[in-house]
């Protein structure tokens, strides 16, 4: 029985990291993450500096539209200190990931 209690923390503190994985708070407290719509991204973090957008297609029957996938590109101050570059990406009008990597402090 003490295993099974071991191995089932372990999953949740697992599963824990992955959900929270897909985040960005911002030095303000607001907080960017995944299934965010466009329209609440916007509000939080405002215009990006760039958007790349793509089109994959799934069928080549006519009629069927592809997938829409945006990549957002930010400098965003981060709740840690410091700016970050953010890139997020976008399926259907939803974040899917966000990738942060911390700017170089001068």
């Amino acid at each position: 029985m003490r295993i099974f209690m071991l191995l089932l923390a372990g999953t949740l503190m697992v599963s824990s990291f992955s959900a929270s994985a897909c985040g960005f708070r911002m030095k303000d407290g607001k907080l960017l993450s995944c299934n965010m719509s466009r329209i609440e991204l916007l509000d939080r973090a405002g215009q990006p500096l760039s958007k790349d957008v793509e089109v994959h297609a799934i069928s080549m029957e006519p009629g069927q539209a592809g997938e829409r996938v945006e990549t957002w590109s930010y400098i965003l101050p981060g709740s840690i200190g410091g700016n970050y570059l953010v890139s997020i990406t976008l399926v259907q009008g939803r974040i899917t990931a966000i990738e942060s990597r911390q700017q170089m402090r001068s």
